[in-house]
């Protein structure tokens, strides 16, 4: 059974306190200190401090406890966080829509997407897991559209290249970035329809395990199929019927980061 609303944001924000640890790129963490809920805020569920030299006050939104937040509450959340004098907001989420993910960059004020790991509404998580496992900063997909030619029949085509995963690190406020040969894994979706992502394509660039898959397959596949599988650009594609490709990226803890372009983003 699902917590009431408040039940369910009252315990979010004591799962901060406890575990106020935010996992940062470069085996750093950043520390909230002073976490408090908001009462008396539309948008905005809580407060808190983060000290890096000179301290910040931070406004925290935490998202649905079975959905995604969405870009019409995080505009309006950005625009409660100036209003109030806060200097950097702070999303909590299970998940977040790929168009509110691509407008946290474009803000008036520095706002960070934090992944929580959906296990945080059991009531033992506490007990058994480590904070720096609980929330992690994630990124947002660098990836490049490009036509390609055409088809005999006049068809225009077109390849993707994925060229890495852009984290914003909100203690430096500056952007750090995954090289693309990294990345576990990355999804192409040829004709995204917003609401349901199909992979047409799919790559695993970090090459860690191929070595032992290719010897268990005993050399049944050519170096080519390697070589295609580790990629990170596409094999060139028509455009489906919504005109619009995703590309989802599979980090290194398992959060999926989507981007999203039409063929009016193509170079």
């Amino acid at each position: 059974m699902r917590d009431s609303p408040r039940a369910y944001l009252d315990r979010m924000v004591e799962v901060l306190r406890q575990s106020k640890t935010l996992r940062l790129p470069g085996n750093t963490s950043l520390e909230l200190a002073d976490v408090r809920p908001l009462a008396d805020r539309e948008y905005l569920h809580a407060e808190a401090t983060v000290k890096n030299g000179t301290e910040k006050r931070i406004a925290i939104v935490f998202g649905p406890e079975d959905g995604a937040i969405g870009s019409e509450y995080v505009f309006n959340a950005s625009m409660e966080t100036m209003q109030q004098g806060y200097q950097q907001l702070f999303l909590f989420g299970f998940a977040i829509q790929a168009k509110a993910r691509e407008m946290l960059e474009k803000l008036k004020i520095p706002t960070t997407y934090i992944a929580m790991t959906p296990d945080i509404v059991m009531s033992d998580l506490l007990k058994t897991s480590k904070s720096s496992e609980i929330f992690s900063i994630t990124g947002l997909p660098d990836v490049t559209l490009e036509a390609a030619g055409k088809k005999p029949d006049g068809t225009e085509l077109f390849q993707v290249e994925v060229n890495g995963l852009d984290i914003f690190r909100p203690d430096t406020m500056e952007t750090d970035s995954v090289d693309a040969e990294n990345l576990p894994c990355w999804m192409l979706d040829t004709d995204y329809n917003g609401m349901v992502f199909c992979a047409s394509q799919v790559f695993f660039p970090k090459t860690a395990a191929w070595d032992n898959l290719q010897k268990s397959l005993k050399g049944e596949f050519s170096a080519s199929v390697w070589e295609h599988l580790a990629g990170t650009v596409s094999e060139p594609f028509a455009l489906g019927e919504k005109g619009r490709i995703a590309v989802k990226v599979i980090d290194d803890r398992g959060n999926e980061l989507m981007v999203v372009k039409g063929a009016e983003g193509a170079n």
